[in-house]
């Protein structure tokens, strides 16, 4: 797979079949995890939508091996605290113009301001906010964005402690307000997707919930994609 071109179904499978391999190959959790890491780096920060698209494939499959596998190897991220992200511009770096202070909106990525401008996010919350504020990606459409979601949640319901930590995980974000990584239409999102999952709903109803948890009129020539 490369940058350029997009890879062909056969080529995600072979590449999801190799990572679950991989994973497979040794019992230590945190070899996995180091595996799912590494793999995530070697994508780069600005493909973490193909590793989205990796656990989706997995997600798709019929084996319960596999997934169980691959859901447990988040559980250890979630325990230690150290998901696999991919950064995303916060939303307020994304609206500064370039002539008000006479240098571009990146030039102030080094923590002009005390912090960077892009941030790591886990899987669920790079969805949520690739979906609802504007990045320096195209907007994630939600029909897209309610698969995509609902697809990770029934990968991840194959390790109770997965099920158990990411909404855990989710409803603090949700209550962070001073991280300025959010917006507070993200965070009533982030908080309706945990209260779902916690309540036992299946995926599609988690991701429906998303949905449900508020509507955002999108900019005139606001310009969505699919993942």
């Amino acid at each position: 797979m490369t940058a350029t071109a997009p890879p062909s179904p056969e080529q995600l499978r072979n590449a999801a079949g190799r990572l679950v391999s991989a994973l497979a190959a040794h019992d230590d959790p945190e070899y996995r995890l180091a595996v799912l890491k590494r793999l995530s780096r070697r994508l780069g920060e600005d493909q973490y939508p193909m590793f989205l698209r990796l656990l989706g494939v997995v997600a798709e499959s019929d084996d319960e091996d596999a997934k169980r596998l691959l859901a447990e190897t988040v559980a250890t991220a979630l325990r230690r605290m150290d998901l696999p992200g991919g950064a995303l511009s916060s939303w307020g770096a994304t609206q500064l113009p370039d002539n008000v202070t006479g240098m571009s909106a990146g030039a102030l990525s080094g923590g002009f301001f005390g912090s960077s401008p892009r941030r790591l996010l886990g899987p669920v919350e790079y969805l949520t906010v690739w979906h609802l504020q504007r990045t320096q990606r195209t907007s994630l459409g939600a029909d897209t964005f309610r698969r995509a979601l609902a697809q990770l949640v029934g990968l991840l319901n194959h390790s109770a402690d997965a099920r158990a930590l990411y909404p855990q995980k989710l409803a603090a974000d949700a209550q962070n307000e001073l991280e300025g990584a959010y917006t507070r239409a993200t965070r009533e999102r982030l908080a309706a997707i945990a209260d779902a999952w916690r309540a036992g709903q299946p995926p599609d109803a988690v991701a429906q919930a998303a949905i449900d948890a508020g509507h955002v009129d999108m900019p005139a020539g606001w310009v969505v994609r699919d993942l």
